[in-house]
């Protein structure tokens, strides 16, 4: 795989600092190129989703959302090359999340002390889900910027931001330790860059990587190939960029089968499920935080979009959602 320019001179990433200093400090913007920022935002972001895979670390983080913070304490640890965490919130009910060592389970602990155990959908996994971002492949819906270097948990990090560019999605800014590359902050972004959520370290301790080589990350929804509709549902002029990548059937508990549709621009993405079942659907929109849901009947069925995501977006798929005549399959 060829390495990007700013990485040829030193392969432990030391170069890095003062390259992002000189782009954004010493030039002014519109000299960077945007194939630069984009190559330099890909070797950053590489490496924050290698030092996730990679390394052991613990801490207190802070999660902001919708006016509220929420303390939480964070053990990441990898044996065997696999990734095991385990989330404590520290203020409110006790609450718990373990991911187990088999990587397809959830362990979560509810306020009422009581222990369950779920499988996990899709290729997500980690707190800080960083796997798959390639800048490359988002300049048509997303612009980069690195606009310089900022303090977090006393330490310094490289400012990475994926702006959207209109409101159909969210984007994200990174704030990725210099040291290890691990990412110190995390904010969720609107097309005017304001933080919709964010979660911050505000201590953090890392330990050595694993001895054995970590686990290829699972495929996830930004590496997917699109695929095409099959089946009895079409849905008609999607939200501009969000592609078609996954479709199966889930069991609900009761037995009855919920399809399941999965569409991404690359970067974010929505779900959409089609029950027969229409006592209890969604009628209109509703959100918790920056996830957003809207749902409908069709023909008898319910149809439900959820993703984190804002609320056109989903409320588009929803609206698009048909089912094929019999001559059109």
């Amino acid at each position: 795989m060829r390495r990007s320019w700013v990485m040829k001179r030193d392969g432990s990433g030391r170069a890095l600092a003062p390259l992002v200093g000189l782009l954004c400090l010493v030039l002014p913007a519109h000299a960077v190129r945007a194939d630069d920022l984009t190559e330099l935002a890909s070797d950053l972001l590489g490496r924050m989703a290698q030092a996730l895979r990679s390394l052991d670390y613990e801490g207190t983080l802070i999660y902001s959302h919708e006016n509220r913070l929420e303390s939480l304490h964070l053990a990441h640890r990898i044996e065997g090359g696999m990734v095991q965490e385990r989330l404590v919130s520290l203020n409110g009910p006790l609450r718990a999340v373990t991911r187990e060592r088999d990587r397809d389970r959830v362990m979560c602990v509810l306020p009422d002390g009581h222990p369950i155990s779920v499988k996990r959908q899709g290729g997500a996994g980690t707190l800080l889900n960083t796997e798959g971002i390639n800048p490359a492949l988002l300049g048509a819906y997303y612009r980069i910027e690195i606009p310089g270097m900022a303090r977090v948990a006393g330490r310094e990090t490289h400012v990475v931001g994926i702006i959207p560019r209109d409101d159909l999605r969210y984007g994200y800014r990174f704030y990725i330790d210099t040291e290890t590359a691990l990412p110190l902050k995390s904010d969720l972004i609107d097309r005017s860059e304001q933080a919709l959520e964010q979660l911050m370290f505000t201590t953090i301790t890392v330990g050595e990587a694993d001895a054995n080589p970590p686990v290829a990350p699972l495929a996830g929804p930004r590496t997917a190939p699109a695929t095409q509709v099959a089946g009895q549902w079409r849905f008609d002029a999607p939200p501009l960029g969000f592609q078609l990548v996954s479709h199966g059937v889930m069991d609900r508990p009761d037995g009855a089968e919920v399809e399941h549709f999965l569409f991404t621009d690359r970067l974010s993405a929505y779900s959409v499920y089609i029950e027969s079942d229409t006592r209890d659907g969604l009628s209109g929109s509703t959100h918790t935080g920056a996830v957003h849901a809207a749902g409908r009947q069709v023909d008898g069925y319910q149809v439900t979009a959820v993703g984190e995501v804002p609320a056109g977006t989903v409320e588009a798929a929803v609206a698009g959602a048909r089912l094929a005549t019999e001559s059109a399959r």
